[in-house]
């Protein structure tokens, strides 16, 4: 008998299916060791060595039982844990576990990054050992998150009895909100005009609308504050003559966007399906679960090349000739630190037709329609710009003022007749498009625009010319989407974190949450405040952060110790927690 342990209970049944008699399939729920969460740090700094104080989880008693038990009467054990660092610990730790119940069994490690019956079965027949660098990497990450919580939390006294805890990426969260919300604080609205003027040529063509741009050979921006001048500039400029100074037409391809990865995901269902990280993460983990889509936690959006042909095939099948490209698209890896070599989230299946009911369904379309948008062909739009003299000639040669009207045109809209124009930050301007129908308009931020065919020299007509008024605005709040978008660009915190992040942030009163916008509080603000004064250079910084990332991944491709990197940085962050009011050594008194 052949024991397979995954962590989920959700997946056994289906596993179980797939690989009949002769298999045992059970679950480990999850973590089954970890650094005890009271009694002291748990982690011993001796003679240059880390030594963490792994406890068995009192809620994994049972499971850690009935893996005992079962373990004792199997000719092999297979991990099947999922198939990242955390899932290769926790492979790890139940080794460890079990190591004294296998009497010399082999005790091996499978992965696979979809379940269906095809990528389980290919798992089994191909077992390994258990990569310690990747286990090391995550060792060495959650020693160091357990190191900046135990040291740098005592030191929040000062700031009050509310601020409860700091965290290595935590902390930078909520230190962009913070920052973020003392920017819209200091914001100053600037009321101001433009003017708008209302053209056409004469003959068939077309009417069109132009903003004024320059005045005087200037930029205009917000200069124009006073409605008294605006409204006097607008009289002049209605008595003068108007001719056509420019007309520039060019071609824009727009290629389709990569499959979703973990963050990208997490942004699109916030902004389409106005999902939060939390419950995203949830469905993603049951559609995995139920063998729909591969392993939703991933930094990669490269696919395997079974995948593409799928895709291809549904493309030919369903669009007509000219939105299947001549060859596949390779997709350029958005991260510079993927970990591992996962594929992008995608479906499992060819067909769009799957029977997903709820909130579930919705996000599996979502999915598929990226996943095959992916392999679609670029579209093509026109973009055409026409600058527009008032009163050509009487300033300096050339003229008192230049107003300027743009459009697009889409030519061709390739991937975006499946999913629209707009990315993961944006919505689109009529929703997303149904399948097999041309998009109307592909564009998520303005209007299609037709502009006519002008030539420059050609005269115009003014048939309105009005002043409009504006206001500058603060920039805007971060929502959990943007905010992970903001996380991930500046390369600090994994895939797996984004969601528990937010999580904690909203949970400790950092932030607060008000119509989906982030709101740095009082005392998030004041934490971050104290924690940049007291740790600046440290932990508190998104280049400390990213830096440590890369050195994690340095551990994980086998050209790091662990050890060492682990000490160094935790006895940086000691020196800079004493200098902050921290009493002690807790990384030597602590055993």
């Amino acid at each position: 008998m052949r024991l397979v342990i995954v962590e989920s209970p959700n997946k056994t049944k289906k596993i179980r299916e797939f690989l009949g008699s002769g298999y045992r399939v059970t679950a480990s729920f999850g973590h089954v060791r970890d650094l005890p969460p009271v009694g002291g740090l748990a982690v011993a700094f001796t003679d240059g060595q880390v030594l963490p104080n792994y406890q068995p989880l009192e809620r994994a008693g049972r499971a850690i039982s009935d893996l005992r038990s079962l373990a004792k009467g199997a000719d092999e054990i297979l991990l099947a844990t999922d198939p990242d660092r955390e899932g290769e610990a926790i492979a790890w730790h139940i080794a460890e576990i079990l190591a004294p119940d296998l009497g010399g069994k082999p005790c091996r490690r499978v992965t696979f990054n979809a379940i269906t019956k095809a990528a389980v079965t290919a798992a089994i027949a191909a077992p390994r050992s258990i990569d310690q660098h990747l286990v090391d990497a995550q060792q060495a990450r959650r020693v160091l998150d357990r190191v900046v919580g135990w040291l740098v939390s005592p030191t929040l006294w000062q700031v009050g009895k509310a601020a409860k805890s700091a965290g290595r990426v935590q902390s930078v969260a909520v230190r962009f909100v913070a920052e973020r919300e003392r920017e819209i604080q200091a914001f100053n609205v600037t009321d101001y005009f433009t003017l708008v003027a209302h053209l056409e040529r004469s003959g068939t063509a077309p009417s069109f609308k132009a903003e004024l741009v320059t005045w005087k050979g200037e930029p205009l921006k917000q200069r124009l504050t006073d409605l008294a001048i605006a409204e006097k500039t607008v009289a002049w400029c209605a008595k003068q003559p108007w001719q056509v100074q420019g007309c520039d037409r060019r071609e824009q391809s727009r290629n389709a966007p990569p499959p979703f990865t973990t963050a990208t995901v997490q942004q699109a269902a916030s902004v389409k399906l106005v999902h939060n990280p939390d419950q995203t993460m949830k469905l993603l983990q049951q559609l995995f679960e139920d063998g729909h889509i591969t392993y939703h936690r991933t930094d990669s959006v490269a696919l395997e090349p079974d995948a593409v042909v799928m895709a291809r095939a549904v493309i030919a099948r369903d669009f007509p000739k000219a939105y299947l490209p001549e060859k596949p698209i390779v997709h350029g890896q958005k991260s510079a630190n993927a970990q591992e070599a996962h594929e992008a989230i995608r479906p499992t299946h060819a067909d769009e037709k799957v029977a997903i009911a709820g909130d579930a369904g919705a996000l599996y379309k979502l999915i598929w329609e990226r996943f095959i948008a992916c392999q679609m062909s670029a579209g093509r739009d026109q973009l055409t710009t026409i600058d527009v003299a008032c009163a050509p000639g009487t300033f300096n040669g050339g003229a008192m003022g230049v107003f300027q009207a743009k459009g697009k045109v889409v030519l061709f809209d390739g991937w975006r007749r499946l999913t629209g124009d707009a990315t993961e930050e944006q919505k689109p301007a009529d929703g997303p498009k149904k399948r097999g129908r041309p998009a109307k308009n592909a564009s998520a931020e303005e209007p299609e625009a037709i502009l006519p065919m002008l030539d420059p020299g050609d005269a115009l007509t003014l048939l309105e010319l009005l002043a409009k008024a504006k206001s500058t605005k603060p920039p805007p709040r971060y929502t959990q989407a943007s905010l992970i978008k903001k996380l991930e660009s500046e390369g600090i915190g994994r895939p797996s974190t984004y969601a528990p992040i937010m999580k904690t942030i909203l949970e400790r009163g950092y932030v607060e949450e008000q119509q989906r916008k982030l709101h740095g509080t009082d005392l998030g603000l004041r934490v971050t405040d104290f924690l940049v004064k007291s740790y600046a250079g440290n932990f508190i910084e998104k280049d400390y952060t990213a830096r440590l990332e890369g050195r994690l991944d340095s551990i994980a491709r086998g050209e790091a110790d662990w050890q060492k990197t682990v000490t160094e940085e935790a006895f940086g962050i000691l020196g800079a927690a004493q200098h902050a009011g921290l009493r002690g050594n807790p990384l030597t008194e602590t055993k």
